[in-house]
């Protein structure tokens, strides 16, 4: 709260927040604020499990839902905090499920870990850059013993990139919820190749996010940043399986389904307020009618009789 965050607010804000925000702007004060509010929140030893709503946090520091909303989303931009589970909506099951708890919400709310600086760069090697190597002595060259034949040293053909996976790679690079370290190089050529197989599944870039987070889900490490992220997403790939299976189907197949649904009911309500339009302007129109007109006539004769009525009376 006091240390890490305020130290990658001044480093990085300018750098990786405010192009991404542009036009929202959240001060250093907010920012710890929330931090705070989700820190009291989260195991201690782990940082894991943080999962309180955005009104919760409102109503602890005192900001709007969206003022929090936007320092969440600088905190995760900055490197200190993941959205590991995206919050949704509750399907019908899971809320007569929570009503017979006692459970009145309608969603389940976003899992977030806090951790520590994700863009740090680390030394590769235990030593660090003062560890002195020791230098073989160089090697005298000479026509006789070092000379290639012709043609030898040709450059090896290099294979063309996989133009599905490539695309696959190059919109998984500029989605919002992909990790950082996934965007180490500046093409999504190095993860052509490792994504070919599931482009050709027509995987998405929220199907390759989801399958991370159930990596972690299911109590697998996954560093901030790791030596060899190509291997890494390999190995996760590997132990998927399947590559039918998309690992955001589901979500995917309900979403459409709720907005499908959403559709149907709007298109109901638009035919609904065509007949409710069209029986007014008949009611309308019915107004001058010979029916409306003939009542008119008796109402206007009544009207005369009880006037006349009333005059011979006060006569």
């Amino acid at each position: 709260m006091h240390t890490t965050v305020p130290k990658a607010y001044k480093e990085r804000y300018d750098t990786h927040v405010r192009p991404v925000m542009p036009g929202n702007p959240v001060s250093l004060k907010t920012v710890v604020a929330v931090a705070e509010a989700r820190a009291s929140f989260a195991d201690h030893r782990t940082g894991r499990e943080c999962r309180p709503t955005n009104a919760r946090l409102a109503g602890i520091t005192g900001l709007s839902v969206r003022t929090v909303q936007r320092a969440s989303t600088t905190l995760r931009l900055l490197g200190v905090a993941t959205e590991v589970v995206r919050g949704r909506q509750r399907t019908r099951a899971e809320r007569f499920a929570s009503w017979r708890v006692g459970d009145r919400g309608r969603g389940w709310a976003s899992v977030w870990a806090l951790h520590d600086n994700r863009f740090r760069t680390l030394s590769p090697h235990p030593g660090g850059s003062l560890l002195v190597h020791k230098t073989s002595p160089k090697k005298s060259l000479t026509t006789t013993s070092q000379r290639q034949g012709a043609g030898g040293s040709a450059a090896p053909r290099r294979r063309s990139l996989d133009k599905q996976g490539l695309a696959l790679a190059n919109a998984w690079l500029c989605d919002e919820q992909s990790p950082p370290w996934a965007r180490r190089y500046r093409t999504g050529a190095p993860w052509a190749a490792i994504l070919a197989g599931p482009a050709r599944h027509g995987w998405t870039p929220r199907d390759l996010n989801q399958l991370l987070t159930d990596w972690i889900g299911t109590g697998h490490w996954l560093p901030d940043s790791p030596h060899k992220p190509i291997g890494l997403l390999g190995k996760v790939l590997a132990t998927h399986g399947n590559l039918e299976e998309r690992p955001a189907a589901l979500d995917v197949a309900r979403e459409e389904a709720e907005l499908a649904a959403a559709r149907q009911r709007v298109q109901r309500q638009f035919e609904e307020r065509e007949v409710a339009d069209q029986a007014r302007q008949s009611g309308r129109e019915a107004l001058g009618g010979s029916g409306h007109a003939a009542a008119r006539h008796a109402l206007n004769e009544i009207a005369a009789r009880r006037r006349r009525r009333g005059g011979g009376t006060a006569r």
